[in-house]
């Protein structure tokens, strides 16, 4: 069978399809070979099916080095030349004097503070005027007995799509402001801390957000950058399903261990149509492969932390050092006398 296509998901880092890592035993196709002839012939065609349903529930044990890559976020700088049209109940913007580009498409769409991001869907940047499409209907607030306004704008990228594969964020690092990243914020401390999204700039948080609506994993940066900055970072994927013959579990990831549970499962298929093993025998065995599997998991797990010790961390390596907060907020908000003592 063919290589599999390249699996391209911008600004991620991924195995190369098609190559069997070094400490791998064998390719999908020998994987379905060797537990079909060993187990049961007749589940040829079930077996590619149960390989995967195995894998990715080993997936989900634990975070595995086997699926640890790194990445970027790319962040641009923030446009607002010439000025903006909206229309109550719309998701068409007009430009006047603008000068938008497909670049835009993914970027928020913010004019003033009282109105939310409305993430940029479509881009007409060869017509005159100029028009942003908006993922949802412009809701306002405009003048009283007014239905559109025309005023100044910024388009800035908040949100990220990380593509359609994370598992887990790991690490992600602010190199200009020299600083590890806070990962565990969330959407209710943003909205509690900034609802207007008024800092801005160098970003030292992330947040998630609803996925995206093709089920990619999305966070919003805070502060909004809006300089151009790259922050590398660190994390788990989920890989693709084995396809092809050639397809290759990733480096780490134990074949041997993965056909154990394999042949179980294949024993435990019409164990009375089994050519090679009578019913009773088939199940026995099925059961001793599934204690097996077990025990060699258990194992594999502990050998995992020594290839990316996470089971434990140590002081100064999990969260960052400090919060960037500030008199600002401070200010702006009431502050209880735990404030202090918070770290704040």
């Amino acid at each position: 069978m063919p290589i599999s296509p390249p699996i391209v998901i911008p600004n991620q880092v991924l195995p190369t399809p098609g190559v069997l890592p070094y400490v791998q035993q064998m390719n999908f196709g020998a994987m379905i070979g060797t537990v079909a002839g060993d187990a049961n012939p007749n589940a040829l065609a079930k077996v590619p099916v149960w390989i995967n349903e195995i894998v990715r529930q080993v997936y989900a044990k634990k975070t595995w080095y086997g699926l640890y890559v790194k990445g970027q976020v790319v962040c641009p700088n923030a446009t607002n030349g010439g000025q903006a049209t909206v229309t109550l109940g719309s998701q068409t913007v007009t430009g006047t004097n603008t000068n938008w580009t497909q670049a835009l498409i993914g970027q928020q769409f913010r004019l003033g503070l009282n109105a939310p991001p409305y993430t940029i869907t479509q881009v007409s940047a060869l017509t005159t005027p100029q028009t942003l499409t908006l993922e949802l209907p412009w809701g306002g607030p405009l003048p009283p007995n007014q239905t559109s306004m025309t005023a100044g704008y910024t388009i800035l990228q908040m949100f990220y799509d990380l593509g359609p594969n994370i598992r887990y964020l790991k690490q992600m690092v602010n190199l200009t402001l020299g600083f590890k990243m806070w990962l565990n914020l969330t959407q209710d401390y943003l909205d509690n801390r900034d609802p207007w999204r008024i800092y801005q700039n160098f970003p030292w948080g992330v947040a998630p957000l609803p996925t995206t609506p093709n089920g990619h994993y999305l966070v919003e940066l805070w502060p909004a950058p809006i300089v151009s900055q790259c922050l590398p970072w660190l994390g788990y994927i989920t890989p693709p399903n084995l396809v092809n013959d050639s397809d290759t579990l990733p480096a780490y990831i134990r074949c041997d261990v993965i056909l154990k549970e394999a042949r179980a499962w294949a024993l435990r298929y019409k164990p009375k149509e089994n050519p090679g093993y009578d019913a009773q025998y088939a199940l026995a065995l099925a059961n001793t492969y599934h204690q097996e599997f077990q025990g060699l998991l258990a194992d594999w797990m502990n050998e995992d932390e020594n290839l990316y010790r996470t089971s434990a961390t140590i002081p100064g390596e999990d969260l960052p050092f400090y919060t960037p907060g500030g008199a600002i907020w401070a200010a702006e908000h009431a502050v209880m006398n735990s404030y202090a003592d918070e770290g704040w």
